[in-house]
C-alpha cells in the first residue's frame, strides 16, 4: 500500500478569472488552500480523504493538443471575469458567467473519493461530499501506432444540497442544486494532428444552474510547437435563450522541459442576454490577447 499527503496552496495576485476592466487591484493578494488530503493506494485502487478534486473534476478538459490551461482547450478560465457591455455601456454579465463555461463538475471540495485500478486503460471514479453531493466519472486512455494517443472522460453528478442554506428547522432558503452529464475526448495522431471535442449539460430547477456547452478544437504538434484552433459555445448560461460563442487560436512553445511560453487570441460573443431592465439584448463583442509563461519546479 502507498500512503501519502497532498497539500497544495495558491498565492494569487490580481487573478485573471476575476480581473475586469477598470477594476484591477494589484494589492489584492490572497493565499488559497486548494488541496489538503491523504490517500491510500494499492491493488484495490485509490482512496482519497479531505479537500481535493471531486471524481468528475477535469472531465470537461481532456485535450492532447498541449494547449489546455495555456490559452487553448475547452477551459473558460482565461480572462473569464471581464464584463460584457450593452450599447449603453452597462455590464450584462461576465465571460465565464454568461458567455462560455465548460461546466466542469464541482471542482475541489471536501470529499471521500474512490478510484478503481486501471482495467486496460479504463478507470472508474466516485466521490461523496457534504450536502449529499456525489460525482461519478469514467476515464479511458490508450496509445496506438507510432506515438498515437486517445483519451476520453464522461461524468454524471448531482450536487443535491451542497450549496443549500438550511435552517435548524429544516427550511431551505437557497438551493442551487443541479445535475450534470457529458464529457470530453481527444485523439492525437502520430503525425501531430489532434482533434478534441467536449459536451456538457446541466439541468436544474434553478435558472442560474442551467445550460449546455460544446467545444471542438483542431490542433497540430511538431517538436516543441503546439497550436490549436477552437470554437466553444454555451447556451442558456446567462438566462434561458442566451447564446455565447468563443473563437480561439492558441500557441504554446516548449522553451525547455520546465518552461512553456504561450499565447491565445480570442473573440467572444454574447447574444440574447437580459439587461438590468429584463430586456433581451446583444452585448458588444470582446476581443483579447492572452499571453504568459509557465515555469515548473517539480
Amino acid at each position: 500500500m502507498t500512503v501519502g499527503l497532498n497539500y497544495e496552496v495558491g498565492l494569487t495576485n490580481d487573478i485573471s478569472t476575476s480581473f475586469d476592466i477598470n477594476k484591477s487591484d494589484t494589492n489584492n493578494t490572497f493565499l488559497e488552500v486548494r488541496k489538503t488530503e491523504v490517500y491510500f493506494g494499492g491493488n484495490f485502487g485509490k482512496v482519497s480523504l479531505g479537500k481535493g478534486d471531486g471524481a468528475a473534476n477535469g472531465t470537461s478538459e481532456v485535450d492532447l493538443s498541449g494547449t489546455q490551461y495555456l490559452g487553448g482547450g475547452s477551459a473558460h478560465y482565461y480572462a473569464s471575469g471581464i464584463s460584457f457591455l450593452d450599447d449603453n455601456g452597462t455590464a450584462v454579465g461576465t465571460i465565464g458567467g454568461a458567455a462560455y463555461n465548460n461546466l466542469d463538475a464541482l471542482s475541489r471540495n471536501n470529499r471521500v473519493r474512490y478510484d478503481t485500478p486501471s482495467f486496460g486503460g479504463l478507470v472508474l471514479s466516485a466521490s461523496a461530499a457534504s450536502g449529499k453531493a456525489f460525482e461519478t466519472a469514467a476515464r479511458y486512455a490508450t496509445e496506438f501506432g507510432n506515438g498515437g494517443k486517445f483519451a476520453a472522460a464522461v461524468d454524471f453528478l448531482d450536487s443535491q444540497d451542497r450549496n443549500a442554506v438550511i435552517s435548524q428547522g429544516g427550511i431551505r432558503t437557497f438551493d442551487g442544486s443541479f445535475k450534470e452529464y457529458g464529457g470530453s475526448a481527444s485523439v492525437l495522431l502520430s503525425s501531430g494532428l489532434n482533434v478534441t471535442g467536449m459536451y456538457k449539460k446541466r439541468d436544474s430547477d434553478m435558472a442560474d444552474a442551467e445550460g449546455e456547452s460544446y467545444f471542438v478544437g483542431v490542433g497540430y504538434t511538431v517538436a516543441k510547437h503546439h497550436t490549436q484552433i477552437g470554437w466553444g459555445r454555451s447556451n442558456d448560461l446567462a438566462n434561458e435563450g442566451s447564446e455565447g460563442n468563443n473563437y480561439q487560436l492558441a500557441y504554446v512553445y516548449d522553451l525547455r522541459s520546465d518552461i512553456e511560453l504561450f499565447g491565445s487570441v480570442r473573440h467572444v460573443t454574447l447574444d440574447s442576454v437580459e439587461n438590468s431592465g429584463d430586456v433581451l439584448v446583444d452585448a458588444q463583442d470582446i476581443n483579447y490577447l492572452y499571453v504568459g509563461a509557465r515555469v515548473k519546479f517539480l
